[in-house]
């Protein structure tokens, strides 16, 4: 019997995930699989890297944790043995902030927390509470995240809230992006229920509870680098690819130093606008559509502080910043404050993420300049004026997928192209949400039908085991 080859394009969280997930389900079939996955750059484990210092700090690059409620992490997590290693952040991590006419103003998280915060006006805060009488969707319209925010429950609300937790969550604009790609959960419930507060309501009594925001003890980096560890005789790092090509009954990965690998097939789990020039050569029209996805980049910096050094002590999450604010800063994540051990004992460590939509060139700046800036404006919203005892920058040109009106449209062209090219799969964040919890159901969902096309149609008690699902169509 010949062993099936298969080749991941792309070392972060996705690419990762699928490859792991896919030699399980070999391993657990007792089948042969020739796996190899490339990676560009030095590294493995793309925005997911966590970087320990001599003194005790710990720094995400990227995302810091995730919510409980996505099976297929909870999934990948157990059959890496790490679920021993997962941390919750703190109960005063559901405390929230905006920044609104140059101050901190605590984010309801209620009903009896509506009347009291001073993030709302009175005005808006009525006219929040007459959601459940807001006027029906526009028909054949693909609405903005805004315009259904300002029709569910008002401007200011919309303005003050929504687009400042858009800002946080995607680094985009919300008058862009489209409410049934970003927030299908959110559509679902107008459309089901006919309103938000009516969808809550119906809902409550399927809950299990409220959602938990995981770690792990030392990062996020645990996961990728266990993942790393698990397929390292599969792993190729400084190894980036050209082009992929047809040649005979087979496809070859072509990498930049004329080396080319043979697969069966190959699962492209970079962004979009990054698989486009890899199959410009082989479908134009499918590399044009690709690159219709937009990004939106970002900068990160890291500051640690004694804790005697801070005006103000950090019990939440951290702040997010409203538009008319007109600041560079997106929002400033309190690390410290949220998950143990992210910092020396008396030090504390804030993250300052800055650029995005609204800031595209604050990327261009040299990292003086850049902490500079970060620092000026924690003085200004924080009154800190303490020198760092630590700084760390991290830059992620292009990191967010913008899912902009009309990207359902383009996926499903997307997938519809991709399906000419029988052994050629797409997965991650480009197509089916952009976060962490998103990466990994993507990879895991690619890797369960993958597995079906190479092995025909595992038994279903295999697929549970792996965790991977039973999906049948493209990522």
């Amino acid at each position: 019997m010949t062993t099936p080859t298969v080749v991941v394009i792309g070392g972060g969280t996705a690419g990762l995930a699928v490859a792991f997930t896919l030699r399980e389900y070999a391993r657990r079939r007792g089948e042969p699989l020739s796996l190899t996955l490339l990676e560009a750059a030095p590294q493995i484990g793309g925005h997911a890297q966590t970087h320990e210092t001599p003194d005790g700090f710990v720094v995400e690059a990227g995302p810091n944790g995730f919510l409980n409620r996505e099976p297929h992490t909870l999934a990948l997590i157990d059959a890496l043995g790490l679920t021993d290693r997962l941390v919750e952040a703190r109960p005063e991590s559901a405390r929230r902030f905006i920044v609104r006419g140059g101050q901190l103003r605590e984010v309801p998280t209620g009903p009896a927390s509506l009347v009291t915060t001073d993030a709302l006006s009175w005005q808006a805060k009525l006219r929040l509470m007459a959601e459940p009488f807001a006027a029906g969707p526009p028909a054949g319209v693909d609405e903005t995240v805004h315009a259904f925010a300002t029709r569910r429950i008002g401007h200011e609300a919309a303005e003050m809230l929504v687009d400042a937790a858009v800002s946080g969550i995607s680094a985009g604009d919300s008058r862009c992006l489209s409410v049934r790609a970003q927030f299908p959960t959110m559509a679902e419930m107008e459309r089901e229920h006919g309103g938000l507060v009516r969808a809550m309501f119906a809902r409550r009594g399927r809950r299990q509870g409220p959602s938990r925001l995981l770690s792990f003890d030392r990062g996020m980096g645990v996961l990728t680098r266990t993942l790393a560890a698990r397929l390292a005789d599969a792993v190729r790092v400084n190894s980036p690819a050209q082009s992929v090509r047809r040649d005979g009954d087979e496809w070859r990965v072509v990498l930049r130093d004329g080396r080319a690998v043979a697969a069966d097939h190959v699962v492209f789990s970079l962004a979009a606008r990054a698989t486009a020039p890899l199959v410009e050569d082989l479908d134009s029209a499918w590399a044009a559509s690709l690159r219709a996805t937009e990004y939106a980049g970002l900068a990160v910096v890291a500051l640690g502080y004694r804790t005697s050094e801070l005006p103000r002590s950090l019990e939440g999450y951290g702040y997010l910043v409203t538009r008319p604010e007109q600041l560079s800063t997106l929002g400033v994540v309190w690390e410290s404050s949220l998950f143990p051990g992210r910092a020396p004992e008396g030090h504390a460590l804030l993250r300052v993420m800055l650029g995005g939509s609204r800031r595209p060139d604050v990327l261009d700046l040299a990292d003086a300049p850049l902490v500079t800036l970060a620092r000026r404006e924690l003085h200004r919203v924080m009154g800190l004026e303490a020198e760092p005892r630590l700084t760390r920058i991290f830059r992620w040109p292009g990191a967010i997928a913008q899912y902009t009106v009309g990207h359902l449209e383009r996926r499903a062209q997307v997938m519809a192209q991709a399906a000419r090219h029988p052994g050629l799969w797409l997965c991650g964040t480009s197509y089916d949400g952009v976060s962490f919890n998103h990466a990994v159901r993507s990879a895991r969902l690619t890797a369960g039908a993958l597995a079906d096309a190479v092995w025909q149609h595992a038994p279903a008690d295999t697929l549970d085991e792996v965790g991977a699902g039973t999906s049948r169509h493209r990522h």
